[in-house]
């Protein structure tokens, strides 16, 4: 009878743990990455019509993909990382794929050349800006448009607590491979002492600014990408080019940093032909 007893409660455990394994999905970790670009929600078309996807090549050698914004008809913003060793790279504008699938009201042109900034460094963490001249001024769509840049006012703008959205054609998380279509997520934009704290190993300065990373973040292939609130006028405007994570990785639940347009308003307004404003 003991022996049936004992053999009797085996089979009752063995078949409670079997309906755990195959009935239940296993609790989300609290520093499991959710809802990432990396893996957000896929963007729809004519959502981000200052959507530029880059494609970059040395001589004939594919170097990656990564991102840029139209600013103007003739000129594309991104990060001086994205293109640092490139010696040509393709703009695709208007879609939602960086790759030869055909695609309605996308354009895709060839990169006339890119002034980075002098002071950019490779490998460097400063100075990651750079501008990229069209072959010829594109024409305005709905699914082609440029997005706006801060004015002169906004200059010692933090924009920490609001929303910043950042999309991009990058991994999905660390290790993993690139998005063929355009996604992209939200996040709070944290102030630069909360940025140290995230990044203690890293030099966070006043030309950068930092979104918190728990929830949402753009990572490896996204550089380049802008980063934009919804400003006190309702219009859309980029305030940030996306230029590193922390060397844990995009999915460690670090801050993401970007390069402040604030500080570089008159470096774009004296080497391309958009118009800085000087109010609202």
């Amino acid at each position: 009878m003991r022996k049936c007893s004992l053999l009797s409660v085996l089979v009752l455990v063995a078949a409670v743990c079997a309906t755990e394994v195959v009935g239940i999905r296993p609790a989300l970790r609290q520093d499991a990455p959710r809802g990432r670009v990396v893996g957000g929600a896929l963007a729809t078309a004519g959502q981000f019509p200052y959507a530029v996807g880059l494609v970059t090549h040395t001589g004939v050698i594919f170097t990656g993909r990564c991102a840029g914004s139209l600013i103007s008809a003739n000129y594309v913003l991104t990060a001086a990382s994205c293109v640092q060793s490139a010696t040509s790279a393709f703009a695709y504008l208007g879609g939602l794929r960086v790759d030869d699938q055909p695609e309605q009201g996308r354009e895709r042109l060839l990169i006339e050349r890119f002034i980075l900034h002098t002071s950019f460094v490779e490998g460097g963490e400063n100075f990651d800006v750079a501008l990229g001249r069209l072959p010829r001024s594109v024409s305005f769509t709905d699914r082609i448009r440029p997005i706006r840049l801060p004015n002169r006012r906004q200059v010692q703008a933090t924009f920490a607590g609001q929303q910043g959205t950042v999309f991009g054609w990058g991994r999905f998380g660390s290790g993993i491979s690139n998005s063929a279509e355009l996604r992209f997520g939200r996040a709070e934009i944290i102030t630069n002492l909360a940025c140290r704290v995230s990044l203690p190993t890293n030099t966070i300065g006043d030309a950068h600014m930092c979104t918190d990373g728990s929830v949402s973040s753009p990572c490896a292939g996204d550089n380049g990408a802008p980063l934009t609130i919804v400003d006190a006028d309702g219009i859309t405007t980029q305030v940030g080019v996306f230029s590193f994570n922390s060397v844990l990785g995009c999915d460690a639940g670090r801050a993401a940093v970007y390069t402040r347009l604030s500080a570089y308003l008159d470096w774009i307004g004296a080497n391309s032909d958009v118009t800085i404003r000087d109010n609202f």
